[in-house]
C-alpha cells in the first residue's frame, strides 16, 4: 500500500513541475512539430508558409491556420513523462521506456495536425475520423503506452500482497500459511495440534480459506480416485 500512494505522490509532484516548465518549453515544441508539419504537408501536396514569430500560422490558399497558445492540445506528453519518471524502474528502463514512447506520442501529434488540412480544405472523412480519434484517446494513449512498455515493473505496485503470518509451530513467517502448515507440519502430537487450533482462533479471517482448502483437498483426491477407478 506505501508503494502504491509513494508512486501516486511521486507522480502528482513530477507532473506538477513538469507542468510548470512546459508552459515556458510548451511553444518551442510546436514550433518543432509545425516545422516537420510543413515536410510532410509538402509532400501531400499541401504548399503551406509556416509564419513563427509572436504566433505559429500555417497560411494556405488565403486561409490560416494557427498553432499558437495550442501547447495545452499536445500537453499529454507531460504525463507520460511523468509516469515513467514515477515508477519503479532502472534508469536503464526509464530512458529505454522514454525512447520509446515519446517518439510515438510525438507520432499521434504529427497524425492529427497533418489531419487537419485534407479536413478542414476537403471535407475529408477519413481525416475528421482521426481529429475526433485524437480528441477522446488524448489522455488514455500516454497511460497506455507507458504500460505497455512498464507493465513487469509495474503490476507488483497494483496486485493485492498476500498477509504473512507466523507459524506457531516453526515460528517462520510465511504468505501462504495454511498450506505450510498442512505441508510442513502434517504429523503433530497434541501441543501442536492446541497451537494450530489457538493460531486459528486468533486469526479468523483464515478459517474460511482453511475449510476452502481442504474441500479442494477432498475433492481432488475423490476426482483422483475415480480417474483410477
Amino acid at each position: 500500500m506505501k508503494e502504491k500512494f509513494f508512486f501516486i505522490g511521486k507522480f502528482l509532484i513530477i507532473s506538477f513541475i513538469l507542468f510548470l516548465i512546459w508552459i515556458v518549453l510548451g511553444r518551442y515544441y510546436l514550433i518543432f512539430l509545425a516545422f516537420i508539419s510543413q515536410f510532410f504537408l509538402s509532400l501531400m501536396g499541401y504548399q503551406t508558409t509556416l509564419v513563427v514569430n509572436g504566433e505559429i500560422i500555417f497560411s494556405y490558399l488565403g486561409a490560416e491556420l494557427g498553432l499558437t497558445h495550442s501547447e495545452l492540445t499536445n500537453f499529454n506528453i507531460i504525463p507520460y513523462i511523468a509516469l515513467v519518471l514515477a515508477s519503479p524502474l532502472t534508469w536503464y528502463k526509464q530512458i529505454k521506456a522514454l525512447l520509446i514512447g515519446l517518439p510515438i506520442i510525438f507520432l499521434f501529434h504529427l497524425i492529427n495536425l497533418l489531419a487537419h488540412f485534407p479536413y478542414y480544405y476537403e471535407g475529408n472523412g477519413f481525416a475528421g475520423m482521426i481529429i475526433n480519434f485524437s480528441s477522446v484517446t488524448r489522455m488514455i494513449i500516454p497511460f497506455l503506452i507507458w504500460f505497455i512498455l512498464t507493465y513487469e515493473s509495474i503490476l507488483p505496485l497494483f496486485r493485492t500482497q498476500k498477509k504473512a503470518y507466523y507459524c506457531p509451530i516453526c515460528q517462520q513467517k510465511k504468505t501462504g500459511i495454511i498450506d505450510h502448515i498442512n505441508n510442513a507440519h502434517s504429523k503433530l502430537d497434541k501441543k501442536q495440534k492446541a497451537k494450530i487450533d489457538k493460531f486459528y482462533l486468533e486469526h479468523q479471517e483464515l478459517r474460511y480459506k482453511e475449510k476452502t482448502t481442504i474441500q479442494k483437498d477432498t475433492i481432488s483426491t475423490v476426482a483422483g480416485f475415480i480417474k483410477r477407478k
